[in-house]
């Protein structure tokens, strides 16, 4: 009896032990109907106990799709894929311009502005989450 009432313990505590992943205001950069990449944005928040990490992205409009960051090196802006990011419990991380980003790579269409993408994050503990991003125009 004392271990099933442990096991229930355990499981309890367990289960409120756990990352709980928020994502908003997920969008696409629209681009010329002759380009091939594109960038994708959005706000990842932990709202759980305990940390997740995004391994990977992909998205419906693309053949393949990575993390990357941008940083400024003696004047040039230089762009690198990120394996994975790290969410701890009680934060965000922001992907935006000119910062950490979702790029997409080799479109398979033209992205005007208004039309939806699907984009799936897979992380870590959260398995993968799927969100509707609206491609916007940065006019």
């Amino acid at each position: 009896m004392k271990k099933v009432a442990l096991m229930i313990l355990i499981c309890s505590v367990m289960a409120f032990s756990q990352p709980k992943i928020i994502v908003k205001d997920p969008w696409v950069r629209e681009v010329p109907p002759v380009s091939k990449m594109s960038a994708g944005f959005l706000t990842i928040i932990n709202t759980g106990t305990v940390a997740d990490r995004l391994l990977g992205v992909s998205c419906d409009a693309s053949e393949s799709a990575e993390i990357h960051s941008m940083t400024q090196d003696n004047g040039i802006m230089r762009m690198r894929k990120v394996d994975s990011l790290k969410i701890e419990p009680g934060k965000k991380v922001e992907l935006r311009p000119g910062g950490l980003h979702i790029m997409l790579i080799n479109l398979k269409r033209p992205l005007k502005e208004g039309d939806k993408v699907k984009i799936t994050l897979t992380f870590e503990k959260s398995g993968a989450i799927t969100v509707k991003a609206t491609v916007r125009s940065m006019k």
